[in-house]
């Protein structure tokens, strides 16, 4: 028997001696599959960050999730505001024995692996969140009717435009004005496509991606070899690394030192600065979108958020 049936007929007899949940309504997921689910769930896994992400957003924290992306813990901007929560593994690589044990009646995931989402349904209802590449909005609101609190979701996006005017009205002197969102890795940087996550905040802020990064997608590009970092450059450029320690880290430090780097136009402006790669160079959520504005702001005005 493979080790994946095996642990599918432990998942089978722990749901098969849990108490059967009166209360439920059917909901549909991210690829419009119909899931039934709990009126008023209540022991919540949350298995990407932007599930994580969006849960807290929506005042629920869950009782598991996984690490982020690139780390050994919650992601960082939200590690302050669900200290408590346990930890599953990895994105993509969760220990089901450690699942089986929160009892969960609701999972939230980002895959839609099949062979996955066998072993996750038969713990308990899992709702697919997200398609690959569109808008932390949609999840949100999603993960919103999942919990039977729509509104919430709508209350926050009305947060969000406020903020974004906001913002605009502060950096009226930068619109226009292009910005460069690089993530160093171990292996060299690369730069993130268009439609990702921070450089649809950033757009939304009044800026634009420098020319040489406008390729469509929601991803990032090849890694570059030091001796195109050209293609970095922008009016603005904000670095970062997925952790904030490691190979990427020490990469990107004595990157910094070289005379090719420091030639780039955002660094002799002063306009270069760092950031939390975890945060701007990952999938996002809403919780990380108003950070990116933050951010934004504090480097272009110098404010203090």
């Amino acid at each position: 028997m493979s080790d994946l049936f095996k642990r599918l007929a432990a998942a089978v007899l722990l749901v098969c001696a849990m108490p059967v949940l009166a209360d439920s309504r059917t909901v549909t997921d991210a690829f419009g599959n119909a899931v039934e689910v709990p009126d008023a769930p209540q022991r919540i896994v949350a298995l990407s960050e932007l599930d994580l992400d969006a849960l807290l957003a929506l005042e629920q924290a869950p009782v598991g999730t996984v690490n982020g992306r690139g780390q050994s813990g919650l992601p960082g901007y939200l590690a302050e505001r669900a200290p408590e929560i346990k930890i599953l593994g990895d994105i993509g690589n969760v220990n089901t024995e450690l699942l089986l044990e929160l009892q969960p009646d609701l999972i939230l995931t980002g895959t839609d692996r099949p062979e996955t989402l066998e072993l996750y349904r038969a713990i308990a209802p899992t709702v697919v969140t997200a398609k690959p590449g569109a808008p932390w909005q949609d999840s949100l609101q999603l993960i919103a009717g999942v919990l039977g609190k729509p509104e919430a979701a709508t209350a926050f996006e009305q947060r969000y435009a406020q903020r974004v005017q906001q913002a605009r009205e502060a950096m009226a002197a930068q619109q226009g004005q292009s910005m460069s969102i690089v993530r160093w890795n171990p292996k060299g940087p690369v730069y993130m496509l268009e439609d990702a996550f921070s450089s649809q905040v950033v757009m939304a802020l009044g800026f634009v991606r420098p020319e040489l990064q406008r390729q469509p997608g929601f991803t990032h590009s090849q890694a570059l070899s030091l001796e195109s970092l050209d293609l970095l450059d922008g009016q603005w450029m904000v670095v970062g690394t997925l952790a904030g320690t490691g190979e990427a880290a020490d990469a990107l430090r004595q990157a910094r030192d070289t005379a090719a780097f420091q030639q780039l136009g955002a660094v002799r402006a002063g306009q270069m600065a760092a950031v939390d790669g975890s945060l701007w160079t990952s999938v996002g959520g809403p919780l990380a979108a108003m950070q990116v504005i933050d951010d934004v702001e504090r480097i272009v005005t110098g404010s203090q958020n």
